[in-house]
């Protein structure tokens, strides 16, 4: 799924207007109808228990707004709506004013006045607002996020913009959930923004597919229609060669569980045959908590030193609780330097912050490896910044001159591109923020590198995998009590869902 801006929104509402012969008024009804449907689906029969009150801009925000709180009104709802005074409003607001009918109008210097509690539903301002909101806007603004119930915004939280960097002091409504319309909006994917946006989810309106199709950009949404093609169907006829050999490197004293859960994550993600290279330490341990593994002994005991890469592997993940010893850091800096270029490698954890030490060894990253940082490791390879934007300029900038893949790990975890594309995640929850969670998404995408997946397609699959595991794992043990290992019992789910419904029993 794409993620345009407000001006290719803009010129795809009006292709959809010109081509489905259809008034700009009826596309916003569609809308309404869509965030009114989304909201009793959310809420359910809670919300005719509910006092709701909208709070309505003079734009087609506000529009939309108007034209909520007629449907709701005419559905039996306990609805208010304030509407903004202006001389000014948009042509299709002033329908749907004339539609509403009763309405209670508002100024920025009234002291607003809003139910106790209930819902509230933020209409000031969608994705067409091209600037921050001035001082001005304060008090309103203050006044719906003390509101005492939960507050909605229709396409945008108010003062959020849809792509561009806002000061943090700019006045900008706290949505605990936001129906957006089409697309995602960059926005509401950034951490710097987390805190107006409690959650979203995108509703289909019906614009012009042919549009969108052709509409261009470098962000994208990774949703389930765009993996479940990937997933690849199994013959009959398959053997355990035909899935690959994965090689996990890592390990040290006290930090063994990684590689289990790592390996453990990498069989249950379809990898013929799996090898384990451990310190001395690890070889009781992976072969009785992980005995479907093979096993490497190397020669330290409590570090890895001699970082064996023999063997036929297609693909190798490396890094997990492997430590930085100064052993480890000489045994892993040969191993980089008698790479095959067409190795197939995911980097995780200490082989990251080796790397960040020594960036003579970036040289020697085969085309295509994927690296796999939190924002403080990341922090580390590439340096400081100042602001998202930044972030990810210089993460772009990053993969383009080493031609690696960036998965920076976190809240809709970024995969970048050596072209400079941005896929973006829809899955996961902040159960996932424990110790664990990334060998757990370590082992995944290396099992999927030696399926044989290309490395951007196993960077997408496995990160989408990875979080509907904590999204399925949450309805059994919610967020605070998920351990990294539910994720693992429930990959056998997550692979169900998004395999392709056979016609045949």
């Amino acid at each position: 799924m794409k993620i345009l801006n407000g001006a290719q929104l803009q010129l795809i509402d009006q292709l959809t207007i010109q081509r489905q012969g259809i008034s700009s008024w009826e596309l916003m009804e569609r809308a309404a109808l869509k965030a009114v449907e989304a909201m009793e689906s959310d809420f359910g029969e809670g919300l005719q228990e509910l006092p709701i009150v909208i709070i309505c801009g003079k734009g087609n925000n506000g529009g939309d707004g108007l034209a909520i709180g007629r449907i709701l009104g005419e559905q039996g709802y306990n609805v208010e709506v304030k509407l903004l005074h202006s001389e000014n409003y948009s042509p299709d607001n002033l329908i749907n004013q004339q539609k509403l009918g009763a309405k209670e109008m508002f100024t920025l210097d009234d002291d607003l006045k809003l139910p106790a509690s209930g819902l509230l539903i933020d209409c000031l301002f969608g994705s067409g607002l091209h600037s921050e909101l001035g001082i001005s806007w304060v008090n309103i603004i203050r006044r719906i996020n003390g509101f005492g119930g939960p507050v909605v915004s229709i396409d945008m939280p108010s003062g959020l913009l849809t792509d561009r960097l806002i000061d943090s002091g700019a006045p900008m409504v706290h949505a605990d959930k936001v129906y957006t319309f089409q697309v995602p909006k960059l926005n509401l994917l950034l951490p710097a923004y987390g805190y107006a946006v409690g959650g979203f989810t995108v509703l289909d309106i019906g614009l012009d597919t042919q549009a969108l199709d052709e509409a261009e950009g470098a962000y994208h949404y990774t949703v389930a229609e765009d993996v479940a093609g990937l997933l690849r169907p199994r013959s009959r006829f398959s053997h355990k060669g035909t899935f690959g050999h994965a090689c996990l490197i890592g390990g040290s004293e006290g930090k063994m569980g990684a590689v289990v859960m790592s390996a453990r994550a990498s069989l249950r993600s379809g990898c013929g045959l799996l090898t384990a290279v451990v310190p001395q330490i690890g070889h009781p341990i992976l072969q009785s908590t992980v005995p479907e593994a093979m096993l490497s002994v190397d020669s330290g005991k409590l570090q890895l030193e001699e970082f064996s890469n023999n063997g036929n592997f297609q693909a190798f993940g490396v890094g997990i609780g492997m430590g930085k010893g100064e052993s480890t850091v000489r045994g892993f800096s040969k191993w980089m330097q008698d790479l095959k270029s067409q190795a197939r490698i995911i980097l995780d954890a200490d082989a990251l912050n080796i790397l960040s030490e020594h960036a003579d060894l970036l040289k020697f990253l085969p085309r295509q490896t994927i690296l796999t940082p939190h924002p403080k490791e990341l922090q580390r390879l590439i340096g400081e910044w100042s602001d998202d934007y930044e972030k990810i300029e210089m993460a772009k900038t990053f993969a383009r001159a080493h031609g690696v893949i960036l998965l920076i790990k976190g809240a809709h975890t970024a995969i970048i591109d050596e072209d400079g594309s941005c896929y973006f995640n829809s899955t996961g929850n902040p159960g996932m923020a424990t110790g664990g969670s990334g060998d757990v998404l370590t082992g995944i995408i290396c099992s999927l590198l030696a399926q044989g997946y290309v490395p951007l397609e196993a960077a997408k699959l496995g990160v989408f995998i990875h979080g509907l595991t904590a999204d399925l794992a949450k309805e059994k043990f919610g967020e605070i009590s998920m351990l990294p290992t539910d994720l693992i019992d429930f990959l056998p789910m997550a692979f169900e869902k998004l395999k392709p419904r056979s016609y045949l029993a």
